[in-house]
């Protein structure tokens, strides 16, 4: 799904220097390379405050502490996402309310978010998340949150130099936004890594207490916090990659849109509410409207759930790689058994037995593109005769 030995082989030289720089200068954690990094991403997404910690999880447990949410409080998010979205609200205490998807987008479905905030009246916040590299249209919920004072926590661990559907970047038009740097990300790490941007400077500050163990002054601890510091190594290669991350993004989407095109001259159809709309069964993600950019951190596409076992063997026969994402719903994982709903959540329950990701990476040529989508059409016009 990515060729990570690729990546670092062009900028080899690059990271070895900063590296050496980091070993002459015998300071490991926070530091200098740390600030300059934590400066440069909150540049990239045009917003005053930005903060490094060790991973995406600890990004969102942050932010949740640094706005005060806690035991007793209520906090909405989407059910179709990875596991820590929810996680870390049970882990701050609060409970988690889950909201459906827009089955184009496989993002929240705004109006659905609309309807369970205000039926809740312990709500606290909503967590966003940007799926796959496209930014969440919040849409009429973005208004109904300022109007009742309830932030909005942006889950961009995927979506790292996308623009939302007003020309906004990343972390621009939200409270605070959450980075993963976890290495197969768009910008990756060389281990874990997350990264926080806010225009709060209160908050700022808070949730830089908060990742030291709550500690405001030498040896004065104000709040309980967790110990989410991120060491200087990770923030030179993260800064080296940063210099990069436009070039790898261009190139992720020019490779999207190419799959777009093979698939469409095969009859896919890009975001139809039925997959056998197309003569090709298979579902390419939605295009954008500018100025809108999907940064296409995953090539998600949709296939009809009793196809999809046989695709994937079909496609590792070929030696192609797939994944799927996500196998269930946040609701129906064992361990958040007590927040499931009351009201069924039908798409994305549905977008767990339709979804596959497939290869894309900014090393990845056209000629491989060309290479999936000829097995991806084989085995579906095989399984279907």
């Amino acid at each position: 799904m990515v060729d990570l030995a690729a990546q670092h082989a062009e900028i080899k030289t690059e990271l070895l220097t900063g590296f050496a720089s980091i070993l002459d200068s015998g300071r490991f954690v926070l530091g200098d390379p740390v600030e300059s990094f934590e400066s440069d991403l909150a540049k990239l997404c045009e917003v005053r405050h930005g903060l490094s910690c060790n991973s995406g999880t600890d990004a969102l447990w942050l932010a949740l502490r640094g706005l005060e949410i806690g035991e007793g409080d209520a906090v909405l998010c989407p059910a179709y996402s990875f596991f820590a979205t929810a996680a870390t609200i049970v882990r701050a205490g609060a409970s988690p309310i889950f909201c459906d998807i827009d089955p184009a987008t496989l993002n929240l479905d705004p109006e659905d978010a609309i309807r369970r905030v205000q039926s809740t009246p312990n709500l606290r916040a909503v967590v966003s998340v940007d799926l796959f590299g496209r930014a969440c249209n919040l849409s009429g919920l973005a208004e109904l949150c300022r109007d009742r004072g309830l932030p909005i926590i942006q889950d961009a661990a995927q979506s790292i130099g996308a623009i939302d559907a007003y020309g906004k970047k990343v972390g621009e038009r939200t409270r605070i936004a959450c980075f993963s740097f976890y290495p197969t990300k768009n910008l990756g790490a060389l281990g874990d890594a997350g990264g926080i941007v806010t225009g709060d400077g209160a908050l700022r500050d808070r949730i830089a207490r908060l990742r030291v163990h709550g500690e405001s002054e030498p040896g004065v601890f104000s709040d309980l916090g967790i110990n989410s510091r991120m060491d200087a190594l990770q923030a030179v290669a993260l800064s080296v990659k940063l210099r990069h991350l436009e070039r790898w993004t261009r190139a992720r989407r020019l490779l999207a849109l190419r799959y777009d095109a093979l698939f469409a001259e095969r009859g896919a159809t890009p975001g139809s509410e039925n997959i056998s709309d197309g003569r090709l069964r298979l579902q390419t993600p939605v295009a954008e409207i500018e100025p809108a950019r999907h940064t296409y951190h995953r090539y998600v596409v949709r296939v009809d759930a009793d196809k999809r076992a046989d695709l994937i063997r079909a496609l590792d026969d070929d030696g192609i790689a797939s994944e799927i994402y996500y196998r269930r719903g946040l609701h129906e994982q064992p361990a958040l058994e007590t927040h499931r709903p009351q009201t069924p959540l039908p798409e994305t329950e549905r977008a767990c037995r339709e979804t596959l990701a497939l290869p894309l990476y900014p090393e990845l040529s056209v000629d491989g593109v060309e290479r999936v989508v000829g097995s991806v059409t084989r085995i579906l016009d095989e399984n279907s005769s």
